[in-house]
């Protein structure tokens, strides 16, 4: 199973996660980031409200093939109980997705804030043509957990082997 991992991390933690999954599944790892840095001071400011409002950053990297993928794993912290506006201009920069299986997690302060943020982001993959196979949450606590990383490792690459 080929698989790529496209992930936004802002305070580090959704990286941490992304590169244990890279790791583990021999992936490739791709890192989008906003063309206009936030500031320090504006990030959650700023950054929540365009969550909220569903809005799209221009990323870099502008454009994410995916055609030669088996699994597409798409990772985003949670601000306001949204997407981040990062991993929302990641998904519109994706190509070749249709019929794709694709993983969503996310990463936040509270599980019930992943948990408002699931089917947004789901329903936005699968506009693109993604098909959904699963999703987790991980919140404060379990983005440091090694056992609840592992089980999440072993369930995309039992979904990505049913290819």
């Amino acid at each position: 199973m080929k698989t790529i991992i496209i992930f936004h991390s802002h305070s580090g933690k959704t990286k941490q996660v992304a590169e244990k999954i890279k790791n583990s599944l021999s992936g490739d790892l791709v890192e989008v980031s906003p063309k206009q840095a936030y500031s320090s001071l504006m990030v959650y400011p700023k950054g929540c409200y365009r969550a909220m409002k569903g809005e799209v950053d221009d990323i870099n990297p502008e454009k994410i093939d995916v055609v030669e993928y088996d699994m597409v794993v798409i990772a985003s912290p949670v601000w306001a109980g949204k997407p981040t506006p990062v991993i929302n201009g990641a998904i519109k920069a994706l190509n070749g997705c249709s019929g794709k299986k694709a993983w969503l997690f996310l990463t936040c302060g509270a599980e019930n804030s992943g948990k408002e943020a699931v089917p947004i982001f789901k329903a936005r993959l699968e506009d693109m043509g993604l098909v959904v196979s699963g999703e987790t949450v991980l919140d404060k606590t379990h983005v440091h957990d090694q056992v609840v990383i592992e089980d999440l490792i072993s369930k995309i690459r039992t979904v990505g082997d049913m290819a």
